[in-house]
């Protein structure tokens, strides 16, 4: 039952307990932003040029769905709504590599796990090319 009710990644930012999900509203407000993949997105992470803005955009991106959805599960959380600005703030070098792997690893728990059995080289040994 678990797998229904999945929680994400913790991080803990500003003294607060914190989930990145990329839950299919994370997933579409990054497609609809950047006007590619997630996962080509997520390169922007890892250029010099657009890591700023990008870590920025995907943070605040994750922490709001995570307001949203703990406020829908329980009226009375007190999470809110951040700006990139504030995300600015809450990102400094001493976690800025914990929070760019939490949303690595967030991305990466949050895909569906490749079916071994689909690959029907598997079975016989065969490798594709």
């Amino acid at each position: 039952m678990s797998d229904l009710n999945p929680v994400g990644v913790s991080i803990e930012l500003d003294g607060v307990e914190r989930h990145f999900l990329f839950t299919l509203n994370v997933v579409d407000a990054i497609e609809s932003h950047y006007g590619c993949t997630v996962f080509e997105a997520l390169e922007k992470l890892t250029s010099r040029d657009t890591q700023s803005e990008a870590i920025r955009f995907f943070v605040a991106t994750l922490l709001n769905d995570d307001a949203d959805y703990q406020r829908w599960k329980n009226p009375e959380s007190e999470l809110q709504h951040v700006t990139e600005k504030q995300v600015g703030w809450l990102i400094t070098v001493d976690n800025i590599n914990k929070v760019m792997a939490a949303i690595l690893k967030a991305y990466g728990i949050s895909m569906p796990e490749p079916d071994e059995d689909d690959d029907p080289n598997q079975m016989s040994g065969q490798q594709s090319d």
